[in-house]
């Protein structure tokens, strides 16, 4: 046993994703306590810890907050600005630390890391995209800030090749510090392999209900596929404030009897959602590093990428059955749609590829990643 063995890692984030929710790092963050006994994961105050008792969560975090959105092309992101306060900068001082793991610019971010260094611990920076992908700031004086935190990080951890080619160009990250691989991903209950009853092909759109997600381009594909010897269906999971325009879109598009709405889903029960589905589609116009795609891969199903989004090149070359398309080309998604119905030949060939998805975005892999990065800051 070595004394990286007993290693006091502690998590800081000041946000988990889409309001608060655990439910997408809570299998990566599982990983994270199990190979580190003695690990904390920062939350705020008022976080409903009792909700996951399978996790170390400290609410140790509290912000200052302002409503902040980014504009990113012609669509809005949402969120908050969160700034820790003096008293959280005072707990992070106090709390017994050996590395400190933090996640991309935040403000909570950056006071972390500033704590960290102060006491002459190790910090691990986890960034999953350029950060100007969703609108984070790139000019000079941001870039200059981000710069000198991310090269006094001891090890810095990206999710694919494009990120770490910005890490080594904008960041000036030296090679001996930087490590590559998925630090986050999706993987909801257990997969089963897809088949092809001979039926309909079911296509399955599984995100929120937002113009940004582009449900709507996928409805207009589906309205100009010319008929061919397979038929289909569209299943809709998920909810949002474009439902009622997406289902008069529907009507008005003559796809009534072919498309069904379930609404919304917790993200414990998309399986199922995923086991009766053929082929899932993402054609969102516009995201950072979705985790639709890989929950799809993960699910053992083919998926059919955007373009737009900053995970696509990353899993259509890991092998996975997978191919990307802007979904703003009609007829190109068309075209892409119409291949899992000119014949049964080319869906059997999609789902047996699908049934052995790449180990490398599989949740034991991505604690595997984290393991090997916080391991190696301790050194």
């Amino acid at each position: 046993m070595t004394a990286s063995d007993h290693l006091r890692a502690v998590w800081v984030s000041g946000a988990f994703g889409f309001g608060d929710d655990l439910a997408y790092f809570r299998e990566v963050l599982g990983q994270f306590a199990a190979r580190f006994p003695g690990a904390a994961v920062l939350v705020r105050e008022d976080y409903p810890v009792d909700r996951y008792p399978e996790l170390p969560l400290a609410p140790d975090l509290r912000f200052w907050m302002r409503r902040r959105d980014r504009l990113v092309g012609e669509f809005t992101y949402t969120g908050n600005l969160r700034v820790p306060t003096p008293g959280t900068a005072w707990r992070m001082l106090r709390r017994p630390t050996d590395v400190v793991v933090i996640v991309e610019f935040t403000p909570t971010a950056l006071v972390s890391a500033t704590v960290a260094h102060l006491r002459r611990r190790r910090v691990v920076q986890l960034i999953e995209s350029d950060p100007s992908f969703r609108g984070g700031r790139d000019g000079r004086l941001a870039t200059a800030v981000k710069r000198a935190f991310a090269r006094r990080s001891h090890i810095v951890l990206v999710s694919n090749d494009r990120t770490a080619q910005y890490a080594r160009a904008r960041l000036g990250i030296r090679a001996e510090r930087l490590r590559v691989g998925p630090y986050l991903t999706s993987q909801p209950g257990e997969a089963s392999a897809g088949s092809d009853d001979g039926g309909p092909v079911r296509f399955l759109f599984l995100n929120s209900l937002q113009r940004r997600k582009g449900l709507h381009l996928l409805l207009a594909a589906l309205a100009v596929l010319p008929d061919h010897a397979r038929d289909w269906t569209l299943d809709v999971v998920g909810d949002g404030p474009e439902r009622a325009v997406l289902q008069q879109q529907v009507v008005e598009l003559g796809l009534g009897e072919r498309v069904r709405f379930h609404g919304g889903r917790s993200h414990d029960e998309v399986a199922a959602d995923y086991a009766r589905a053929h082929v899932v589609v993402c054609p969102t116009q516009g995201d950072y590093r979705s985790l639709a795609g890989f929950e799809a891969v993960n699910s053992r199903r083919p998926v059919v990428l955007s373009t737009r989004d900053g995970a696509a090149e990353e899993i259509v070359d890991s092998g996975a059955a997978a191919v990307a398309v802007d979904p703003v080309e009609t007829r190109a998604l068309a075209a892409v749609l119409a291949s899992f119905l000119r014949d049964d030949a080319h869906l059997a060939r999609q789902l047996a590829m699908a049934s052995a998805p790449p180990d490398r975005f599989g949740v034991e892999a991505v604690g595997a990643n984290l393991e090997a990065a916080i391991r190696a800051a301790a050194k």
